[in-house]
């Protein structure tokens, strides 16, 4: 049999030929349906690479060029678009709020709407594991969770039977039980259709347990590897339990039997009680649809409970006014995509951040201005330095970074308001490990120099063992461990405890 795929020489410049090459003269030989890994830190030109293999490289402004890229032995401009088939990074930010799963499968499907092609559609959905297909048909975005909207995706990708699946970082926002579900699938999937599925990821447990061969991007050019190895996160360290020690540590955040749902739906939180005292770092953590997020939306004042105070310092939340209480309270979001303002240039996202501590008289010194711009500037290339980003990065729009760049980008974002707590809510799905260290290391700074009181929201038990010093366990909407992170990690009482540690331990 030939190669699958065969790529020779193949450089992706920014614009055309005559700029510096983004990817440089890649080499990819598949012989056979198989899973192949593509790994790299984050901002190497992953996703790049896969929009370039989908001759989607446009979307970066990019132009390619090549001696060979062939399927089956067919030059890629002879082979059909529907021959390739994507699956993208986060489920959610993907789908189209305002139209129903049937209708993404008809938009897919342009060309054959005259037929009613509804028995195929609830067959691609059986295939990717679901039951009640009929249901999902008629359902909206939102009203799946992450990974019945991952499972969505992959049956949109198969509705034309691809013969190249490409998944970009598929499963990073997903809990460990839902990732093995989807990872399960993907193998299950490329095997009984004869795909040739080719994994992006950061992580490399995951490449190295589904994968049979492995690329990795390294300073723009691509590596094929014998083995693939991982670096383990930092771990934690005792000093962080000295300075928690301290008695008397201010209360920061008090929630008060709080409880949450969505008009007559089921209730998602059900009487939160806890408290987070200064110089603590609290880790949050629960599987997909446990109500993590809802928390956190609740806390931002984006949501209002049911049932239930919370209070910043003994103060009810709903008194502060917003700004006042984002100078106290700041929040580094999941969604990479959605939090980014793609009209505008990085160093302005960034420089908005200093307005919040702002007093209305300055904002009417205007003679100052210009020294107070350059004053900002110096503190944001000093935080960029922190996080290994390029100074070059700040006159960039956020659709030309990687993900792991945006997240960089957001949590810069909310550390240059100097508050007196952040939420991180899933801050690092999207880093490879390098990346997670670095940001573990700057966290641990900023804690030490800067007495910063953390919540850190995550489904990755290994972050939280990194990073905190107390967990607290969410299980069905409701909190069913909070004490010290070794004792519940290593002893769980619960069940809900014991079902995230038993499929990544």
């Amino acid at each position: 049999m030939g190669s699958v795929i065969q790529i020779e020489s193949m450089n992706v410049y920014e614009d055309d030929e005559t700029s510096s090459p983004l990817l440089l003269d890649i080499n990819i030989e598949i012989e056979k349906p198989s899973i192949v890994s593509v790994t790299g830190e984050s901002g190497t030109g992953k996703s790049l690479l896969a929009f370039s293999l989908l001759s989607k490289e446009y979307l970066y402004n990019a132009y390619k060029e090549y001696e060979m890229f062939s399927l089956n032995g067919v030059d890629i401009s002879n082979v059909l678009s529907s021959d390739f088939a994507y699956i993208p990074q986060e489920p959610l930010s993907s789908l189209n709020p305002t139209i129903n799963i049937k209708k993404h499968f008809e938009f897919n499907n342009k060309d054959l709407l005259q037929k009613d092609l509804t028995d195929y559609y609830r067959l691609l959905l059986r295939e990717v594991g679901f039951g009640a297909d009929e249901e999902i048909l008629i359902k909206y975005p939102h009203e799946l969770s992450g990974g019945m909207a991952q499972r969505v995706l992959i049956a949109l990708a198969l509705q034309n039977n691809p013969k190249i699946l490409i998944a970009d970082e598929a499963t990073s926002s997903l809990d460990a039980v839902n990732e093995k579900n989807i990872l399960d699938l993907l193998k299950r999937i490329s095997d009984s259709r004869e795909l040739t599925t080719i994994l992006i990821t950061h992580d490399v447990r995951v490449a190295r347990k589904y994968c049979t061969r492995h690329y990795n991007i390294k300073e723009k050019k691509i590596y094929l590897l014998e083995s693939i190895e991982s670096t383990p996160l930092l771990h934690n360290q005792s000093l962080f339990k000295e300075k928690n020690s301290t008695k008397n540590n201010q209360e920061v955040i008090k929630v008060e039997n709080l409880s949450f749902n969505f008009k007559s739906n089921n209730e998602i939180l059900k009487g939160i009680n806890f408290a987070i005292n200064t110089r603590e770092i609290v880790g949050l953590i629960g599987l997909s649809g446990s109500g993590k997020s809802t928390i956190t939306k609740l806390l931002m004042k984006l949501h209002k409970p049911r049932k239930g105070i919370s209070y910043l310092f003994g103060k009810d939340i709903s008194e502060y006014s917003p700004k006042d209480y984002a100078s106290y309270v700041q929040i580094v979001f999941q969604d990479l995509y959605g939090s980014l303002n793609p009209k505008r240039k990085i160093i302005d996202i960034l420089l908005d951040s200093f307005l919040i501590n702002q007093s209305d008289e300055d904002e009417n010194i205007e003679n100052s201005k210009k020294n107070n711009l350059s004053t900002k500037e110096e503190i944001i290339y000093e935080y960029i330095d922190k996080v290994g980003l390029d100074k070059q990065i700040l006159h960039r729009f956020s659709q030309s970074l990687s993900g792991g760049q945006r997240q960089k980008i957001l949590i810069l974002k909310a550390l240059l308001v100097k508050p007196a707590i952040i939420i991180f809510d899933e801050p690092m799905s999207s880093l490879d490990i390098k990346s997670q260290n670095e940001i573990i290391k700057i966290i641990k700074s900023l804690y030490l120099e800067d007495n910063l009181t953390i919540l850190f929201i995550t489904h990755d038990y290994r972050l939280v063992e990194a990073l905190c010093n107390r967990v607290m366990v969410l299980s069905d909407g409701e909190i069913v461990e909070n004490g010290d992170v070794q004792e519940v990690l290593n002893n769980p009482k619960h069940s809900g405890s014991r079902k995230i540690l038993e499929v990544v331990k």
